[in-house]
């Protein structure tokens, strides 16, 4: 009798410490925090899960660096992920959306000598000091959590407004160009063109496609320094445009230089649905899309495909959305997973509304580090929390996924 139960407390415990199935498909999807109360979610994470989701990206909106200051909160959000069981990512970076303190030496200055209301990643000193020992004491924070899937890097390579994110300020086409700091000028060994048709722009361009690579090389680094989990993927996306060939005259980006440094990369897709026959025009933009970044990261690299599921054309009008439906989701996937991508991520589960009228209010709209924080006006049924008439098919969709074997 000991003996069988020995036995029976052996094999229990095996059972608990052995790994969980890998999914086929990865399937995640993005969730403000800061959109819904606390107590929220939870069941959230729960509904997640039941539809077929086996990740979630958390964010806190208005203010990615969020993750270096509600710690507590952000833990009890990926232990409540991991009890439903689905692992966490944390969206930690968006150059605006942040509140990391801008001191004027260290932040990105464009062809007109405007300061902009982001930084500036070309500058060694930044990354060595207010870089590092951010994403240090992020990856420091969470490690050890067992949800930990994760960090993402969002929409690295906007400039950002002139001034202050309230001043709500653009430059004019003419000042879309940078970096024209005095860190640039010393590296570059002198003035840097302004513009295309200047002589050296070729040089310039490839300067600063060398100073992003060092930026990717840095960042990879210092988060490795204290997470080394190859199983934390540190991923790295923008929207689309960065296929566009344009960006190596706006601000030096070679995309696809990038990809050595980072575990996964991805190029998103948000569109305006025109109507119930757009879902075909969608996934052949999807396909589009997916074989630009495939000639752009070479054949090896880790592709994470995130396109909207929320309708552009219908986020602020009253009344739930129309699009996409179930089945136009299904063929933007089907069409990525046709072109072999195995982790969809789609935008998103929950998310609150990123604009801030008066946009002096902003940083009271941010999470900051109270006992509370200020919930963010929410998007009323056009993403999928509060769609339900969605959940059962989609459900049935996404769950399919992972059990064909």
């Amino acid at each position: 009798m000991i003996a069988r139960i020995r036995l029976a407390l052996l094999l229990l415990l095996v059972s608990c410490a052995a790994p969980a199935q890998t999914p086929r498909v990865r399937i995640s999807a993005w969730y403000w925090l800061n959109s819904a109360p606390k107590e929220e979610w939870q069941r959230d994470f729960r509904n997640m899960a039941h539809l077929g989701f086996t990740d979630v990206v958390l964010c806190w909106g208005l203010d990615a660096a969020a993750f270096g200051l509600r710690i507590e909160d952000t833990r009890a959000a990926m232990r409540w992920a991991h009890d439903a069981g689905m692992g966490a990512y944390i969206m930690l970076w968006h150059p605006e959306h942040n509140s990391l303190p801008r001191r004027p030496e260290f932040v990105q200055v464009d062809s007109g000598g405007h300061r902009r209301f982001t930084f500036d990643v070309f500058n060694p000193q930044w990354r060595a000091t207010q870089w590092k020992e951010y994403l240090q004491r992020v990856a420091r924070a969470y490690r050890g959590e067992p949800a930990m899937a994760g960090y993402v890097f969002d929409d690295s390579f906007g400039v950002g407004s002139i001034g202050s994110f309230a001043s709500g300020i653009r430059a004019t086409p003419a000042d879309r160009y940078i970096s024209y700091g005095e860190v640039e000028r010393r590296m570059f060994g002198g003035d840097p063109p302004r513009k295309p048709e200047d002589p050296g722009w070729s040089k310039w361009c490839e300067a600063r496609a060398g100073w992003w690579d060092d930026w990717a090389r840095d960042t990879v680094k210092f988060i490795r320094e204290i997470d080394p989990d190859p199983r934390h993927e540190i991923y790295l996306e923008d929207e689309a445009h960065v296929l566009n060939p344009v960006m190596r005259d706006t601000v030096g980006l070679d995309f696809g230089r990038l990809a050595k440094h980072f575990d996964a990369m991805g190029a998103y897709t948000a569109v305006a649905w025109e109507g119930p026959d757009a879902g075909a025009s969608v996934a052949r933009k999807t396909r589009d899309v997916l074989a630009r970044t495939r000639a752009a990261l070479g054949p090896d690299k880790k592709i994470i495909y995130t396109f909207w599921v929320a309708n552009l054309a219908e986020e602020r009008s009253p009344g739930p959305a129309r699009f996409p439906t179930v089945e136009q989701i299904r063929q933007i996937a089907d069409a990525a997973l046709a072109a072999g991508i195995r982790h969809l991520d789609l935008y998103g589960y929950r998310i609150g509304d990123w604009v801030v009228k008066p946009v002096a209010n902003w940083p009271k709209a941010r999470p900051g580090t109270g006992s509370t924080y200020p919930l963010t006006g929410q998007f009323p049924q056009k993403f999928l929390w509060d769609r339900p008439q969605l959940h059962e098919a989609l459900g049935a969709y996404l769950r399919g996924l992972n059990s064909k074997r």
